[in-house]
C-alpha cells in the first residue's frame, strides 16, 4: 500500500523552519554577502544558505540527466549533473499559498 503526502502536515512542519523560503522568518535570517565570485545568499551564521522550496515540477523544459555542463558526445561524471526543471504553483491550496510566499520572500530578498 502506498503511503500518502501529507501537505498540510508538510505545511506545518516546515512553516518555522528558517531554511523554508515560505516562512515568516526568511528575510530575518538571511542576507547578502560578497565572496571573491560575487553575492551569495548567507544564513545568520555567515554559512551557504540551503534552501526548502514546494513547489510542482512542470514538464515544460524538463532536463533531466548526466550531461555536465558542456555536451560533448558522451556523459558527465554524476558529480557533474545538472537538472533544470521549472517550479509551477502546487495543487494543494496550502503549499499553494506556501509558494506564493516564497515568491514574495525571494523576490523581497533579491531586492535587498
Amino acid at each position: 500500500m502506498s503511503q500518502q503526502f501529507d501537505a498540510h502536515a508538510y505545511h506545518i512542519n516546515h512553516a518555522t523552519l528558517n531554511s523554508y523560503t515560505a516562512s515568516p522568518n526568511l528575510l530575518e535570517t538571511t542576507a547578502w554577502q560578497p565572496t571573491s565570485t560575487g553575492l551569495e545568499v548567507v544564513n545568520t551564521d555567515e554559512e551557504p544558505f540551503l534552501a526548502t522550496i514546494v513547489g510542482r515540477a512542470s514538464v515544460y523544459h524538463l532536463r533531466c540527466g548526466p550531461g555536465g555542463n558542456h555536451f560533448d558526445g558522451g556523459f558527465s561524471p554524476l558529480e557533474k549533473v545538472k537538472y533544470q526543471f521549472l517550479l509551477t504553483r502546487p495543487a494543494n491550496p496550502e503549499l499553494a499559498a506556501d509558494f506564493t510566499a516564497t515568491i514574495n520572500n525571494l523576490e523581497e530578498l533579491q531586492s535587498k
